[in-house]
């Protein structure tokens, strides 16, 4: 045997593989001319014909009473391969959402502060006419505007955060480097989750900011 590389396969069991030539296999199989496996391919590649196709291949071949170990469509095949791929972009989402909860949480009471900061301000605003409209719409704004700058900050750190946290993930799972590939859709959707969060996160100083009076602001010390 002359090693020419490794080929480290990720799967549940974790059965060793090894691949070599075909004119080795035959002759060591005695299987010269024969094939143990055969692909199909169709027009039609949507799911629902690929499984009318594949249950009439089973039935066709199983009535010739021929050794059938089993019959999958392609998009079957896709869809185990993806499974564990599935689980860990799931649980990343899932502590990407927490943390977003979290960071909600924390910028509700920054905002708190803020307004606590700016009560005389807020007092001012009240003397020259501000209504409640005005006020909170001042404090959200302000709740946006952090919101987006952390945002802007974040996407700029996931670049080599990711790159690192991938290339461990691919070095623990199939012991290669997996490609990493960035979508702006990706980022304009979080871009509405961080301003949907800070809208929410910014509602109740907000409103307490609004319900002020211009006599307590005035003898606020």
């Amino acid at each position: 045997w002359q090693v020419v590389g490794v080929f480290r396969l990720t799967s549940l069991n974790n059965d060793p593989l090894a691949y070599a030539i075909f004119e080795f296999i035959s002759d060591a199989t005695h299987m010269h001319n024969e094939a143990a496996s055969y692909r199909i391919v169709t027009e039609s590649h949507d799911p629902a014909s690929q499984n009318a196709l594949a249950e009439h291949i089973d039935t066709y071949l199983n009535d010739r009473n021929f050794a059938v170990g089993i019959v999958q469509t392609g998009a079957r095949q896709q869809s185990l391969a993806k499974q564990g791929i599935d689980v860990l972009i799931l649980f990343l989402l899932i502590m990407a959402m927490l943390t977003a909860s979290v960071g909600s949480i924390g910028l509700a009471g920054t905002m708190s502060i803020n307004v606590l900061e700016r009560t005389r301000e807020i007092g001012v605003m009240r003397t020259i006419g501000a209504v409640d409209r005005v006020i909170m719409q001042s404090v959200i704004i302000e709740g946006l505007v952090i919101s987006v700058m952390t945002w802007g900050l974040a996407i700029g750190a996931s670049f080599p955060l990711s790159y690192l946290l991938l290339g461990i993930i691919g070095t623990a799972i199939s012991g290669s480097d997996i490609a990493l590939r960035f979508t702006p859709l990706g980022m304009l959707y979080w871009l509405g989750i961080v301003i949907v969060l800070s809208v929410l996160a910014s509602l109740v100083p907000a409103r307490n900011a609004a319900r002020l009076t211009i006599n307590e602001v005035l003898a606020y010390e």
